[in-house]
């Protein structure tokens, strides 16, 4: 009988502490927070809103706040495939060709790629828009050049000579590559992109 009196006064207690009975449940309000809980009944044990676990909000950082990593060719895993033309894209020869980045893949790295997530720099590499068929000879002196570079390489006199005839061709898709992935010019000549109406500042 004490015992029964003892259970009744401290249910009491409880429910004066928080400022309200308890329902058939044995739940109820608590006036002075506003959260409902339950002293007993089967959602006695289960935990209150605001000790429920939330799961932490992970943000992708921004491409700019991404560190920089060395530059290596097998980061862009890029898959070759035959140019099924004879005439290379710079000069118009006929000759053994192969497929240049019109925006060399290093270029692009410290272009800003460098930041770039796997699947952003496989998939820049696999671009078919930065493609053009090209003599295999020219490739390897255009090597990672930037326009100025590989326009001053085709006439110095230091190596092969030959006539780039597609210069605007070549800026434009050039051009057209670096904005369609947010790449810097900061490496580029504006003077050169001038000259076929396109500016880059």
């Amino acid at each position: 009988m004490c015992l029964i009196v003892f259970g009744a006064l401290l249910a009491v207690q409880q429910a004066q502490a928080h400022g309200g009975g308890l329902n058939s449940e044995g739940c109820h309000n608590n006036r002075k927070t506003g959260d409902y809980h339950c002293h007993r009944g089967p959602k006695a044990n289960q935990p209150k809103p605001n000790q429920l676990q939330q799961r932490p909000i992970i943000e992708e950082p921004k491409k700019s706040e991404r560190p920089m990593i060395g530059y290596n060719r097998d980061l862009y895993a890029y898959e070759s495939y035959p140019t099924r033309t004879n005439r290379g894209f710079y000069t118009g020869y006929t000759c053994d060709t192969n497929i240049d980045h019109v925006v060399s893949l290093k270029d692009a790295h410290y272009s800003g790629a460098g930041r770039w997530s796997v699947t952003e720099r496989i998939a820049f590499a696999n671009d078919k828009l930065n493609h053009v068929p090209t003599c295999s000879r020219i490739n390897s002196s255009k090597g990672a050049s930037t326009p100025s570079d590989f326009f001053r390489k085709s006439s110095d006199g230091k190596g092969m000579e030959y006539k780039i005839k597609t210069k605007c061709a070549y800026l434009g898709i050039y051009y057209q590559v670096k904005r369609k992935y947010g790449l810097s010019f900061s490496n580029n000549d504006p003077s050169v992109f001038v000259s076929c109406g396109l500016y880059i500042r």
